[in-house]
């Protein structure tokens, strides 16, 4: 499964599309003047943590909060596809199954899981302290397949969290 290895993850700063109540699968977008406060406000937070690689989602609003976040840090960035949205289809389906998502009958569930073990190891192979900054959907699934407890699976916008392996030996997640 995932690799373990502790790493920071960021979902992207608000975009009009998460501020409003349609769920419709959308376009590329990017961040709102909300967003880019998210951003500018969470990256003191960000530079302290002496990131040596910054890996994020190709759509804009990903690659707008990246460029924010990495302003102060001397670190390689990576693109990696793998690292992308799913579907409001996709989120509806694995979000019903909960932390049985993984087995879910729907293969579309599976394929996207499948797809954040591979952009989330992808992104773990490179230095570290990793940053990943991608989307609320691929924080989901992260969560799932680790088996993360005492932490919401729902992420709001430019919320930094910390993932580490707990002294039990389990995944464990933390805020900042």
């Amino acid at each position: 499964m995932i690799i373990k290895k502790e790493f920071y993850f960021v979902r992207h700063g608000q975009t009009d599309y998460n501020a409003s109540s349609a769920k419709v699968d959308h376009a590329d977008v990017s961040l709102n003047t909300m967003g880019l406060k998210q951003a500018q406000d969470i990256e003191p937070i960000i530079a302290s943590l002496s990131i040596k690689s910054v890996c994020y989602s190709p759509l804009k609003r990903a690659k707008e909060t990246k460029e924010i976040l990495s302003a102060r840090l001397a670190a390689t960035q990576y693109e990696i596809p793998e690292l992308g949205e799913c579907t409001s289809q996709i989120w509806r389906d694995m979000t019903t199954y909960g932390s049985d998502a993984y087995e879910s009958p729907h293969t579309h569930v599976k394929a996207f899981m499948n797809q954040v073990v591979h952009g989330i190891n992808q992104a773990l192979s490179f230095e570290d302290p990793v940053l990943i900054v991608a989307h609320g959907g691929t924080h989901w699934a992260t969560c799932c397949l680790m088996g993360i407890t005492d932490h919401n699976w729902i992420i709001d916008n430019c919320l930094p969290v910390h993932f580490f392996i707990g002294h039990d030996s389990q995944w464990k997640a933390q805020t900042l």
